[in-house]
């Protein structure tokens, strides 16, 4: 069954593709070239999700669970969020967006303090790295992201 991907923020994030090495007729070098992330307006069939957030911009989320694309989400997400706000991140699978959360799988992580969760300290040399390989979508998880 497909999973999908939300983000929610306070103000307009910018849409499109981040982190992909796209050239005219797509060709890419490495495998990880192709990893990246997408930011869409919610399509009328996902406006159901926007009950779960408890910020006004919504959008769907296209996220591999590759570590190339998690480093991309996080670095989208370190350039976006301005410092003393938040975004939140939920994924579910394809026709639960109406269904309430799993309050018991809710997250933070502070890119200010590098707390990922209430116990792991990240490096701050190499936070966006480390999240790559420690962070992973889960269903119906609610993630704060706080700057």
């Amino acid at each position: 069954m497909t999973v999908h991907h939300y983000i929610g923020s306070p103000y307009e994030l910018p849409t499109g593709s981040f982190g992909t090495k796209e050239k005219l007729i797509t060709i890419y070098e490495k495998e990880e070239d192709a990893y990246g992330i997408s930011v869409n307006r919610l399509t009328d069939g996902h406006s159901d999700i926007k009950h779960v957030f408890t910020l006004p911009y919504v959008y769907e989320l296209s996220c591999d669970p590759h570590p190339k694309s998690i480093r991309e989400l996080f670095t989208y997400i370190e350039e976006q969020l301005i410092e003393g706000c938040h975004i939140e991140l939920y994924s579910c699978l394809d026709g639960d967006e109406a269904t309430e959360k799993d309050s018991s799988l809710d997250m933070s992580i502070n890119l200010k303090t590098l707390y990922f969760g209430k116990h792991y300290k990240l490096d701050r040399k190499k936070y966006i790295d480390e999240l790559g390989e420690v962070f992973a979508f889960e269903d119906k998880q609610f993630v704060v992201v706080v700057k």
